[in-house]
């Protein structure tokens, strides 16, 4: 074929392009994929709302009969409520709601010595006055020049705390407040070992202890027994109150999703997968640890189970394009992203298929590594960069293409901010 001929031909394309003449989805096939989203996010977050309850259990047994069994099973409940509640992070960027909601959820990293004790080679921000609070052993903080008492762990009070520091390290909420709770600081990049905190800092009586320092004052330990309960009420409701946003019910803002524009709806999903990509995986949990070298710079950093949280983030962006989910009731959409960009733009669908199983890839070395106690993130951080730099790449070559898609399938990708009447 002569240059002419395809430069015509090429031409041809951009103005049928241009005039909407190239085949594109109909509004009822859209809506149906909206449809499944909605569905696919309700169960997402029905299941992480039951592991938060299963969490809140174990956390009343350790804290009604503390013992290195009791904590132990609170620890593994604690693992196991990250798998639903981070594959939900798909949907963060895409929808004003849920990216607002996750700060009370899923807030990091924690100046943990904001809460309770620290190694003495603990380094926090300078400009962090509160930084070596603790206020599990202090009997009052100063705010604004008045002490305000601490003799309680009171939701009330934590919330107050966090707002009036103006320091998003200061964190008295959500997972990773109570993953420092149950596994204390993480000192040992070198090797894989998490926080090692004992059984004994949540006993009773004389057993009380601060770490290694035992005989220490009992409302140390009564006071982290209020802060673990207060924590997980507060997870619990917060994502009741997200499933029940995900609903059904009339007026709900996922109903509002599924009734409204269809083009920004399906916008909404696309620019949720590719910011949780590129912005959030690659650059906040990925990139910024390699730059700056530090383990505290890594999401789950006390008990080490990075690994898993990237798994599954990644999980979950790859299976709200395919339409599926696998939980406590599995899930395969009628009609989904991938099947609609394999009818109308197969060469694009193809190269999807292939950057998502490129990042899968990586992401299951990772969690080789972490599964297999070969190397949690920390240490990846150090001994395999170019692993972390490989996984950058693919991660930014998925997140082209799913923007990519959106222009072919005529959708915007707009700040929902913007549009937040839904």
């Amino acid at each position: 074929m002569s240059i002419k001929r395809v430069n015509g031909v090429a031409l041809l394309c951009a103005v049928l392009v241009l005039l909407g003449c190239v085949p594109k989805p109909s509004d009822d096939d859209k809506r149906v994929v909206l449809a499944s989203y909605r569905t696919q996010a309700y169960l997402l977050y029905s299941d992480a709302f039951a592991a938060s309850e299963a969490l809140y259990a174990a956390l009343n047994t350790l804290v009604d009969r503390p013992s290195a069994a009791s904590l132990a099973a609170a620890r593994q409940a604690g693992s196991a409520a990250r798998v639903p509640y981070s594959q939900t992070e798909a949907l963060r960027f895409g929808h004003w709601f849920v990216d607002q909601w996750e700060e009370k959820i899923n807030r990091w990293p924690v100046d943990e010595g904001f809460i309770d004790y620290v190694d003495e080679r603990y380094r926090a921000s300078s400009s962090n006055a509160w930084a070596h609070a603790n206020i599990i052993a202090a009997e009052h903080i100063d705010v604004r020049g008045r002490l305000v008492p601490l003799p309680y762990m009171v939701h009330r009070q934590l919330t107050m705390l966090e707002m009036e520091s103006g320091v998003e390290s200061i964190v008295a909420s959500g997972f990773h407040a109570i993953e420092f709770m149950l596994w204390g600081q993480d000192v040992s990049s070198e090797q894989p070992l998490s926080g090692q905190r004992p059984w004994s800092d949540f006993a009773y009586g004389a057993a009380c202890s601060d770490g290694a320092i035992t005989g220490v004052d009992e409302s140390h330990c009564r006071k982290r027994r209020e802060f673990l309960l207060t924590l997980a009420l507060q997870l619990r409701s917060t994502l009741l109150e997200m499933r029940e946003h995900w609903s059904a019910a009339p007026g709900s803002p996922g109903s509002r999703l599924l009734a409204g524009d269809v083009d920004v709806g399906l916008g909404r999903m696309l620019l949720g997968m590719a910011a949780m990509s590129i912005e959030e995986l690659a650059g906040e949990r990925i990139q910024a640890a390699l730059l700056s070298g530090s383990p505290e710079d890594e999401q789950d950093c006390f008990s080490d189970d990075t690994f898993q949280s990237l798994w599954y983030n990644a999980l979950g962006v790859e299976n709200v394009y395919y339409g599926r989910y696998r939980g406590s009731q599995d899930f395969t959409a009628t009609l989904s992203l991938a099947v609609l960009a394999s009818r109308y733009q197969p060469a694009l669908a193809a190269d999807l298929d292939a950057a998502f199983a490129r990042s899968k890839q990586l992401f299951a070395e990772i969690r080789h590594r972490g599964v297999s106690g070969e190397q949690y993130f920390d240490q990846l951080i150090h001994d395999e960069p170019a692993l972390l730099r490989s996984t950058i790449t693919a991660l930014q070559r998925q997140a082209q293409l799913l923007e990519a898609l959106a222009v072919q399938l005529a959708v915007p990708l707009s700040d929902p901010a913007l549009q937040a009447a839904y």
